[in-house]
């Protein structure tokens, strides 16, 4: 398969947590189910970004009342990451791969071997503080290799994804993208 399998929009490329279930693609009830908590789980990450409460408070707004959203907000973070941290202990997350995403498809590189045109569920942990992963129904494209041969990328294409699912996988390519820019910016010097 070409470089350009995942298309021409925005990428996502990190170090995720990741699992393959090779099998039968979800179909009726279980994967509309799977498209809502597919949905219900990219919305909560999306309510992870960090806002700046003074910033979306106007400027009449009382100091004390932005203070104390403040406050209440590292709260929840704190909870979060603690409650992340305790599921962590009883289910940990399987092995961080590197891969690029797209709202369609993804590229995982270095993978054990799986036979191109197979079926299966790939959990996808887009975020360490949300324990739980994205169940993604897919289709092996294909694989290639990376500079003569010594890294296997596997390419999955998604399929039978919601469009609001489908929606909501391109915002969080494009936050991740955002952060990615502003992260290079500070860099500079």
């Amino acid at each position: 398969m070409p470089e350009s399998f995942l298309g021409d929009g925005l990428i996502f490329e990190e170090l995720l947590p990741l699992q393959w279930f090779p099998g039968a693609l979800p179909e009726g009830l279980e994967l509309a189910r799977l498209n809502a908590d597919n949905h219900q789980l990219l919305g909560a990450e999306s309510t992870l970004e960090e806002v700046r409460v003074s910033e979306a408070l106007s400027k009449e707004e009382s100091s004390a009342l932005v203070h104390e959203l403040q406050r209440l907000e590292y709260k929840l973070n704190v909870l979060l990451r603690l409650t992340a941290d305790l599921a962590a202990q009883s289910k940990p997350l399987p092995a961080s791969q590197r891969v690029r995403l797209s709202a369609r498809a993804l590229e995982w590189f270095g993978t054990a071997s799986v036979k191109t045109g197979g079926t299966g569920l790939l959990h996808l942990y887009i975020n360490r503080t949300l324990p739980q992963p994205l169940r993604i129904p897919c289709v092996v494209a294909g694989e290639r290799e990376r500079v003569q041969g010594s890294e296997r990328i596997v390419q999955l294409m998604f399929r039978d994804m919601s469009e609001a699912v489908v929606d909501m996988l391109e915002k969080l390519i494009f936050r991740h993208h955002r952060r990615r820019v502003a992260g290079a910016r500070i860099a500079a010097p």
